[in-house]
């Protein structure tokens, strides 16, 4: 297979980006966007609306994962990428939040075809540049949640912010165009890639999928525990009380952090260290967000957030190198897309676990209850992913 060269490799994670970028541009901002475009006074409909968005890729990100086994991965991101862009610039001209929601759903359908390009980049780049390749998505992941949390806030101080609309169709236009120029001249993959091995070379490792798919499942359930009501506790009057510009700068510290350890996953999450690296990332995950969740001092609770969100970011990549080590090129895709909605059932289910939570207990308690979640994942993790091999009973 030919190697993607340098220039090719910042072009596409330039599409990632982007794709992210617009994807959570709005996200913490739904209940204030409703209000000013469309009127709409209840709050609920925002936790309504972003349940709908997740139920929707949940559904459609393995059908698209299925299709990539019949047909070109590039081709089926063309044609999400079109349609993406078109249903987009429909959002601006949309008169309700029924049409709105009803134009999100068909514009998250074509949408969801977007996870094809990072096992897309994966699979073009070889197993040598793995790990490499999964620290810099991890950074550009986080780098787009930052950007666009501060570019969102600007939104909606616009006059017309469904205009906005428009210029992120000209952004999936040009995701689309540069995906095409870079991506025109690669070999057809996966061509006769099984012939000349074993019968049980093409099979995929169910057990092991599922297994994975769990433990992802339980990260981000607990790791999304933390997110919907953060602002609430870190402004509360006790324990800390910051206000809400400080409030910003706490909950991005995760993610900042996340790019900075980039170096990090690209120098030591090597295949035999997966093991080692998660099990210490996960148990300075537990103990970050117990410190978070019972801390009375502010300089304890910001080094506890640069904790987790440094190691954060590894244990997520060493998730995605162990699905990637253990799938087969023809299964890549399906396997990433079918790992992706375990992680949608865990967004899914977050924001309502939270709330029962915080209803009954308080606003620390989602820390709490993710910290022990994490102790619950790390047991399911060696005992099935990081314990047996395909030959043993996961194949």
């Amino acid at each position: 297979m030919k190697t993607i060269s340098q220039k090719m490799i910042i072009g596409l994670f330039f599409c990632v980006f982007l794709s992210l970028f617009s994807e959570v541009l709005l996200s913490p901002f739904y209940p204030l966007f409703f209000s000013k475009v469309f009127g709409v006074q209840d709050l609920s409909y925002a936790g309504y609306y972003i349940f709908i968005c997740r139920l929707t890729v949940v559904l459609f990100t393995p059908i698209w994962g299925f299709l990539a086994k019949r047909f070109e991965a590039r081709k089926l991101l063309s044609v999400g990428q079109l349609g993406t862009a078109v249903m987009t610039a429909m959002m601006a001209l949309t008169q309700n939040i029924y049409q709105f929601t009803f134009i999100t759903v068909l514009l998250l359908i074509f949408k969801s075809s977007y996870f094809l390009l990072y096992p897309l980049i994966i699979e073009l780049g070889g197993e040598q540049r793995r790990s490499s390749l999964t620290g810099v998505y991890q950074a550009v992941f986080h780098g787009a949640i930052v950007s666009s949390t501060v570019v969102g806030a600007w939104v909606l101080n616009l006059q017309h912010p469904l205009h906005l609309f428009y210029g992120v169709a000209l952004g999936d236009v040009l995701q689309f165009a540069l995906c095409f120029m870079l991506l025109k001249n690669i070999p057809k993959l996966n061509q006769q890639k099984n012939i000349a091995k074993n019968v049980d070379s093409g099979k995929n490792p169910w057990g092991f999928i599922i297994a994975i798919g769990l433990v992802v499942l339980t990260f981000q359930l607990a790791n999304n525990l933390v997110r919907p009501y953060f602002t609430a506790y870190v402004t509360e009057p006790k324990p800390f009380g910051v206000d809400l510009i400080t409030s910003s700068f706490l909950f991005l510290i995760p993610s900042v952090m996340a790019i900075a350890s980039m170096p990090f996953i690209r120098r030591f999450a090597t295949s035999s260290r997966l093991s080692m690296l998660y099990t210490t990332g996960i148990m300075l995950l537990i103990g970050s967000l117990y410190l978070q969740g019972f801390s009375q001092s502010l300089p304890i609770f910001v080094m506890a957030r640069v904790i987790y969100g440094f190691f954060l970011a590894i244990t997520q990549g060493v998730l995605e190198l162990k699905l990637f080590e253990n799938s087969k090129s023809n299964h890549l895709h399906f396997n990433y897309g079918l790992i992706t909605s375990f992680a949608n059932i865990g967004h899914l289910g977050a924001p309502l676990l939270a709330s029962s939570l915080v209803n009954s207990y308080g606003l620390a308690f989602p820390l709490i209850a993710a910290a022990t979640l994490c102790i619950l994942n790390l047991a399911l993790a060696k005992l099935t992913i990081f314990r047996l091999k395909l030959s043993e009973g996961f194949s």
